[in-house]
């Protein structure tokens, strides 16, 4: 780990290890422009921001390679400090020549994530921004990039910081009551304030399972009676012979739950073992108890029957009253049906053999996820970390709103208020230790 209030100038390579049309190295610090003045020509009389120059590196009098050179001036820089990032071509000797010179005139190589601890120690990202810029990083899906954008951007700091606003206009009152006595402040107005900054926090913790629902994927169970049909649309959604198929009733006898991708969006199908009435094998009540488990933790249910009647409608009611979840009916095989029924219509008639049917199926599909997405769309936390200290910042609230019922002294009030906010802060990075900061800045690359 880094030390922490090292302020010498530090290099790397910011772009993937290998051959590339071009790689960035990065160098930060005070002694940025006295290296660049020393490797690069032409030399530059006037440095200015936010400015990019052409020219050569040189080892000495030996030309290394032509190159671009990006300059950011302190304050206004990803790291708070002056910063060069020269876009050279991606050889792998040109860019080990590079960084060897910068090192050699004065810069070391940088740690994990050591630009970015910069950019927190030098106020330009506070601690969950950074977290966010982690889950960025790692987001595999567009949900998983909207959230964790929206964060880097500031969302949920913003939220935090006018919280913890609240709490030090509490704790002045505190402070007041007890230099003064309760008859001098307005217990109401207290007591509001207390419970808005209760709810706001309330807000958050509960958009957590939201936030994991979102980085995990939308849940869809595929249900049905045995022998409908559901293992392969299962396997042609996948593209993948991933569910064993037969005529056989009861093949599926566990469920199987794979990740797939559609249209950006990430979801979890789960194939699940045909839902039959008056079964004794106890193999088969097994799959059908962790049938219902499934669709009660599912999102989304696809209900196939192959089938064409009036129950459709009743099936639908019962498992959208009963299970309170979005429901797709699903009429398979039609390509078997001797009648003929246009497509699309009501339930979604699909042949999951021959792929019929299936665009009117996926369209059907993003219109619930995207209603879903639009309804669920408000700033929403993921990180694991953030919800624990929430938690615990949630509830000394609480123990303090008790506190105040039952006529605990002020100062008794004051420290769990204190131990709220120190929760809080740990979120943002205010108040932080090295175990934490190394833990955060470890899973960064070299060269970010």
């Amino acid at each position: 780990m880094f030390n922490i209030d090292n302020n010498d100038t530090i290099t790397a390579i910011a772009t993937p290890q290998g051959i590339g049309a071009i790689a960035v190295i990065r160098i930060s610090g005070q002694l940025s422009f006295n290296i660049i003045d020393i490797i690069f020509k032409p030399k530059i009389k006037n440095i200015k921001s936010r400015r990019i120059y052409l020219g050569y590196i040189y080892s000495k009098s030996t030309l290394i390679d032509k190159v671009l050179i990006n300059i950011f001036k302190s304050p206004n820089s990803y790291t708070g400090e002056n910063i060069i990032e020269i876009s050279c071509h991606g050889s792998i000797y040109i860019q080990n020549k590079i960084l060897d010179l910068i090192i050699n005139n004065g810069a070391r190589l940088a740690n994990r994530g050591e630009f970015t601890f910069r950019a927190f120690k030098n106020g330009k990202l506070d601690l969950y921004q950074v977290e966010s810029l982690l889950e960025l990083f790692y987001s595999e899906n567009e949900l998983d990039h909207n959230l964790a954008l929206n964060n880097l951007r500031g969302d949920v700091s913003l939220i935090i910081k006018n919280i913890r606003t609240k709490i030090l206009t509490l704790n002045t009152i505190l402070e007041f009551w007890i230099d003064f006595s309760e008859d001098d402040i307005n217990i109401l107005a207290f007591n509001n304030l207390l419970l808005n900054i209760i709810n706001n926090i309330k807000d958050l913790i509960n958009s957590f399972k939201l936030g994991i629902f979102f980085k995990k994927g939308i849940a869809i169970a595929i249900i049905g009676k045995p022998n409908v049909g559901k293992s392969t649309l299962f396997n042609f959604l996948l593209k993948s012979d991933r569910s064993i198929v037969s005529n056989k009733s009861g093949t599926t006898i566990n469920y199987i739950e794979e990740n797939i991708y559609i249209d950006g969006i990430k979801y979890r199908l789960i194939d699940n073992a045909g839902i039959k009435k008056n079964t004794l094998n106890k193999l088969e009540l097994k799959g059908i108890k962790k049938t219902i488990e499934n669709i009660k933790k599912s999102e989304i249910i696809m209900y196939l029957t192959n089938n064409i009647n009036s129950k459709h409608l009743h099936i639908q009611k019962y498992y959208k009253s009963f299970f309170k979840k979005e429901i797709i009916f699903i009429i398979n095989k039609c390509d078997l049906l001797k009648q003929k029924i246009k497509i699309p219509s009501s339930p979604i008639l699909i042949s999951a053999k021959y792929g019929i049917g299936i665009n009117y199926l996926l369209n059907k599909l993003k219109s619930i996820s995207e209603r879903f997405i639009k309804n669920n769309n408000k700033t929403i936390i993921t990180n694991i970390r953030h919800y624990e200290e929430l938690k615990k910042a949630l509830f000394k609230l609480n123990k303090m709103k008790d506190n105040i019922q039952i006529g605990i002294e002020p100062e008794i009030l004051s420290l769990l208020l204190k131990e709220a906010n120190y929760s809080l802060e740990k979120i943002i990075g205010t108040i932080t230790n090295e175990e934490i900061l190394f833990n955060i800045f470890d899973r960064f690359c070299i060269g970010k």
